[in-house]
């Protein structure tokens, strides 16, 4: 009979850090849950100016959990493994970055199904960008809020801005470097930017 120890949190988020990185992420780091910094009034954007994502699914503001209630949540989990994405302001701020979006929701699914198999009762992706204009675009509907299953459970999730999750202050607390977006930058051929998505765990609810 073999003598199987169960993942310490520390391997799990080791593992899940290098996961990210092998599916293309440009760094990963660990940071603790409590550290999140949350802020209602970034919730206010998706709605002035009006998002166009804006109601159009279960996981956009006015659906879903509210910044109140995730922030309420974190205390579920102990740990959040964060990654981001670099690339050039000149896409960052075009239809371009959408590929890389989608790349966030399904890192962020990569890794959460990696905690729960490896032993994390608690889990849960956080991505950048509306779910419904990166996969259901094609669709005039989001079958969540008809009361159905989505079309892509477990590959898309809540966006971070639609959370109140404060990317500059997730930034600095990962130690990367938060560059100013402005109309120099978007202009400049060598500036740079991120898109960042975490996975949130917990061993106990």
């Amino acid at each position: 009979m073999t003598n199987t120890q169960p993942m310490s949190l520390q391997d799990i988020t080791e593992q899940m850090m290098a996961i990210a990185r092998e599916f293309g992420a440009s760094d990963a780091k660990v940071v603790d849950a409590a550290a999140l910094t949350v802020n209602p009034e970034l919730v206010r954007y998706c709605r002035e100016p009006k998002c166009p994502n804006y109601g159009t699914s279960g996981h956009c503001p006015p659906h879903g959990p509210s910044a109140r209630e995730f922030e309420l949540s974190l205390d579920w989990y102990e740990k959040a493994v964060v990654f981001k994405y670099d690339l050039p302001v000149s896409v960052l701020m075009t239809d371009e970055r959408l590929p890389v979006s989608r790349k966030i929701h399904e890192t962020a699914a990569i890794l959460e199904r990696f905690a729960g198999r490896a032993g994390c009762v608690m889990t849960m992706g956080v991505a950048t960008g509306g779910c419904k204009s990166l996969f259901c675009s094609e669709f005039d509907d989001c079958l969540r809020l008809k009361g159905g299953l989505c079309r892509h459970e477990g590959l898309s999730k809540p966006s971070m801005s639609g959370l109140g999750l404060d990317f500059t202050a997730l930034c600095e607390l990962a130690g990367w470097p938060v560059n100013k977006v402005t109309s120099e930058s978007c202009a400049s051929d060598g500036g740079m930017g991120a898109l960042a998505g975490l996975v949130l765990i917990g061993r106990t609810p």
